[in-house]
C-alpha cells in the first residue's frame, strides 16, 4: 500500500531526469525561435475578421517544471473586438494572466514558452493584400526584436500590483518619459516632459508636475496605478491589458480606476481585455466576457448572456459564489465543492467533472466540443448538446 502511495506521489531519479532532460531540450528550442532572424512573410498573416482587434486561436502556452509540464494556456480561442471590453473572468490559476502575457510575448522564459496556437493582431502598419484581406502580426511567431516596436505602444498592459510595477529608484516622470523616448526617438527631453505631464493630467491627477517629480513611494495606491495607466495610453495603444488592476486597491478607488477605464475607452476608441475574478466588475465594465477554468475556455457570450443566461455549471457557480445585498448573512457564502484537478496530469474528461452536481453518463467521455447556442454565446459542455443538433 505504501509502495503504491510511493509511486503514485513521488516521482523517481529515472523520471526526474527524463523530465529534466526534455524540459532543457524544449526551452533551448522555443528559445531558438525567439531569436531567429526571419524575414516579416514569416510572422505575417491575415485576420478573419478585419472588425477584429486581435484573434486568438488555439492557443498554448506550457510552464516546463521539474514535475512535469504544466499546460496553463490549453487550446483557448476568442476574439477581441476594435472598441470593446473584453473580460476574462475565472478562479486563480485558471490561466488568465498566463493569456494576457502570451499576448505581450511576456511569459517568463525559459520555464513558460508559448508552444502552439496562433494570436493574430491587427496592425495599421500591413494594410491589405492581393486579394483585399486585412493583413496582421502573428505575434506568436514573432522574433523578439519585432517584438519591441507593438510591445508599450500598440499593446500596452495595466499589471496587477501598482504597489512593484514602477522602479523605486527612479521618479514618475523619468520612467514615463523612458516610454516616451523608446518609441518615439525623434523627440526632445521638453517634449517628452511635456507629453507625460498630459498623459498624467489625462489619468486625473490633479498636480501632475508636482508627481511628474515624485517617486513611487512619495504616492498612494491609487496615485501608482493612475500612474500606471498614464503610461499604457503613452503609446496610444489599440489595446489595454488590464490584469486585476484593481486588486490592491480600497472600494473607493477601485470604483474611480473603473471609471476611469470606461472614459479612456470611450474618448480613444481603444480595446481593452479586463482579466479579474470580481463579477461584479464585468458587469459594470465588460461588454463580452470569457470564463476560463483551468486553461480552458468553457463559456463565452456578451455580458447580458453570461449573466442573465449562465449555462456551464462552473459559471454558475461564479454567479452562487458571489455575496449580494440581499443575501441572508446567516447562511454560509457558498463555495464550489472540490478542486481543479492536477495541472501536470490533467484528464482527457471535462475537467470540472470531479466538482459538477450535473453530471451525465457523457461527461466520462472525451472533452466536450464548444457548443454554439446563439450567434455571441458558446458553451463547452454536454448538456447543452442536443440543443447544438437542433
Amino acid at each position: 500500500m505504501n509502495k503504491k502511495n510511493k509511486n503514485k506521489n513521488y516521482l523517481s531519479l529515472k523520471e526526474s531526469r527524463k523530465i529534466l532532460k526534455y524540459n532543457i531540450k524544449q526551452m533551448r528550442y522555443y528559445e531558438r525561435l525567439k531569436k531567429k532572424k526571419v524575414d516579416q512573410s514569416y510572422f505575417v498573416t491575415t485576420m478573419k475578421d478585419p472588425n477584429n482587434l486581435v484573434e486568438i486561436e488555439q492557443l498554448e502556452t506550457h510552464f516546463f517544471t521539474d514535475s512535469g509540464t504544466v499546460k496553463s494556456v490549453n487550446g483557448v480561442s476568442f476574439d477581441i473586438p476594435k472598441g470593446r471590453v473584453v473580460g476574462v473572468v475565472g478562479e486563480s490559476g485558471c490561466g488568465k494572466s498566463v493569456t494576457s502575457l502570451s499576448i505581450m510575448q511576456l511569459v517568463q522564459a525559459p520555464q513558460g514558452q508559448i508552444v502552439g496556437g496562433s494570436i493574430r493582431f491587427n496592425t495599421d502598419d500591413l494594410g491589405l493584400n492581393e486579394n483585399g484581406e486585412k493583413l496582421a502580426y502573428d505575434i506568436v511567431k514573432m522574433p523578439m526584436k519585432e517584438m519591441y516596436n507593438v510591445r508599450g505602444k500598440d499593446i500596452t498592459m495595466i499589471f496587477q500590483e501598482p504597489m512593484t510595477s514602477l522602479n523605486p529608484v527612479f521618479t514618475v516622470g523619468y520612467q514615463l518619459d523612458e516610454v516616451v523616448f523608446i518609441h518615439y526617438p525623434e523627440k526632445t527631453k521638453e517634449e517628452a516632459k511635456e507629453h507625460s505631464i498630459e498623459m498624467l493630467k489625462q489619468v486625473g491627477i490633479s498636480m501632475p508636475e508636482r508627481v511628474y517629480k515624485s517617486y513611487p513611494h512619495e504616492l498612494s495606491g491609487g496615485m501608482r496605478q493612475r500612474v500606471m495607466i498614464a503610461m499604457a495610453l503613452s503609446g496610444n495603444p489599440k489595446l489595454i491589458i488590464a490584469d486585476e488592476p484593481t486588486t490592491a486597491l480600497d472600494v473607493t478607488i477601485q470604483a474611480q480606476i473603473l471609471d476611469l477605464l470606461r472614459k479612456i475607452q470611450k474618448q480613444t476608441g481603444c480595446a481593452i481585455m479586463l482579466i479579474t475574478h470580481d463579477l461584479g466588475v464585468i458587469a459594470e465594465t465588460a461588454d463580452d466576457v470569457v470564463v476560463m477554468y483551468a486553461g480552458r475556455i468553457i463559456e463565452r457570450g456578451t455580458v447580458r448572456e453570461i449573466f442573465n443566461n449562465p449555462l456551464h455549471p462552473y459559471t454558475v457557480g461564479l454567479q452562487k459564489s458571489k455575496p449580494l445585498i440581499n443575501t441572508n448573512t446567516k447562511e454560509p457564502l457558498y463555495s464550489i465543492p472540490g478542486q481543479v484537478p492536477n495541472p501536470i496530469n490533467m484528464p482527457n474528461t471535462c475537467f470540472f467533472k470531479s466538482r459538477c452536481s450535473k453530471c451525465i453518463e457523457k461527461c466520462n467521455h472525451e472533452y466536450p466540443h464548444e457548443i454554439k447556442v446563439s450567434d455571441t454565446h458558446y458553451v463547452t459542455c454536454y448538456l447543452y448538446e442536443k440543443e447544438d443538433n437542433k
